[in-house]
């Protein structure tokens, strides 16, 4: 009886190498994919956040404290389920209850051992979400308060008052929201963070200038050296670097909105914007 082609003896094995060639890089790609459509997910919300941020301080003399309340509500979809565990003696068993907590990237995974986490991500300070507001800048509002608020004892600014081009351009809040987006699919999410990183040392390749790429890895891997070049950028960079170190990685996601003013801008370091306007 003739031999079925299919039955061949090495056809079995054939098939063997392919699937263990193959089945790899499929799970990385789906991995990948799932991470990525995370990612997106958060950029999404980001910028949603950054509106009710800014929807949140027309209304409320652009308090910084109502801003990242109503920024960090925003962004809950995107947040891990925290582990039950206790932090100061509280028993913590569910999403909701920790939110208030949730307040550095790291935190997510510090319910239940807060004692040993802090330990091993000791200086690494890294909040999860950032609020700024970039108009009016910083360094304007004492100007603006001392010459126009003159006549209101320095104290506000009226937002409906359209004959000083200042004030005008004053009363358009610009708020920034920075999102420390923690991502969470395993093998996916150490790949976009050295994307980024050396995404990042890349970037400053112009200022570096020529040491930049005459510098010795000193026997690492080319992929270090990027990250250790990322990580020098400024503190967030760092942060996220030594985060890292601990398998926590993170990612920056950043939006702007801008609206006009329906409530007056306060001169007080509690409730106005001087608690988190910046400069640049």
């Amino acid at each position: 009886m003739k031999r079925s082609p299919s039955t061949h003896p090495g056809e079995s094995g054939q098939a063997l190498v392919e699937s263990a060639l193959v089945i790899p890089v499929m799970v990385f790609l789906i991995l990948g994919i799932l991470q990525l459509g995370m990612l997106h997910h958060a950029r999404l919300m980001t910028e949603y956040a950054a509106y009710r941020a800014a929807r949140a301080g027309i209304v409320n003399h652009a308090d910084c404290e109502i801003m990242e309340k109503a920024a960090f509500a925003a962004v809950l979809p995107t947040l891990g389920p925290p582990k039950a565990g206790d932090i100061d003696g509280n028993k913590i068993g569910g999403r909701v209850d920790t939110l208030i907590r949730v307040a550095k990237v790291h935190d997510a995974y510090t319910v239940g051992n807060q004692a040993a986490v802090n330990q091993r991500y000791s200086g690494v300070d890294l909040e999860r979400l950032r609020v700024e507001v970039l108009n009016p800048k910083r360094s304007q509002l004492a100007g603006l308060f001392s010459t126009y608020g003159s006549h209101m004892g320095g104290r506000e600014l009226d937002y409906d008052d359209v004959r000083d081009a200042q004030v005008i351009e004053a009363n358009l809040l610009t708020v920034r929201v920075t999102y420390f987006y923690e991502m969470r699919i395993p093998f996916a999410n150490w790949q976009l963070h050295a994307f980024y990183m050396g995404r990042e040392a890349l970037n400053g390749l112009a200022m570096r200038g020529p040491n930049f790429t005459t510098q010795k890895v000193n026997g690492g891997s080319l992929t270090q050296h990027l990250e250790d070049q990322g990580a020098s950028q400024d503190d967030d960079h760092q942060k996220i670097r030594d985060l890292a170190s601990g398998n926590v990685f993170a990612i920056p996601v950043i939006a702007t909105y801008s609206m006009r003013m329906q409530s007056n801008l306060l001169n007080n370091d509690t409730h106005g914007p001087k608690g988190c306007a910046v400069d640049g």
